[in-house]
C-alpha cells in the first residue's frame, strides 16, 4: 500500500472532511429553504458595489482635499484613489468568501 493511500477505517484529511460537511450543510439548507429570490441576488450585487465604491470615493475626496489645501496638483489624489480601490476590492473579496 502506498503512503499516499489511506488504510481502511482511517479518517480522511481534515480539509476533505470539512469540505464534505460544508457541502452537506449547503444541500440541506437548499432543500429546506429553496432557491434564493432574484431580489436577494440584486441586493447582494448592490452591497458588493457599495463595498467597492465607498472606500474609493473616500480616498478620492481625501486626496482632493489634501491637494487643495497643500496646492500639490494630483499628488495625493492619485495614490489615495488607488488605495481606496485596493481596500474596496479586498473588502469585497473578503465579503464574497464569507457568504
Amino acid at each position: 500500500m502506498n503512503a499516499e493511500q489511506n488504510p481502511v477505517g482511517q479518517q480522511p484529511p481534515d480539509g476533505l472532511a470539512e469540505a464534505a460537511r460544508q457541502q452537506r450543510e449547503r444541500r440541506d439548507i437548499w432543500k429546506k429553504e429553496g432557491e434564493p429570490s432574484v431580489m436577494r441576488f440584486v441586493g447582494q450585487i448592490g452591497v458588493l458595489g457599495w463595498i467597492i465604491v465607498t472606500p474609493t470615493l473616500i480616498g478620492l475626496f481625501v486626496g482632493r482635499w489634501l491637494d487643495h489645501k497643500l496646492g500639490t496638483g494630483i499628488f495625493w489624489s492619485a495614490p489615495l484613489l488607488m488605495s481606496g480601490v485596493t481596500i474596496g476590492f479586498w473588502s469585497a473579496w473578503r465579503w464574497m468568501h464569507q457568504q
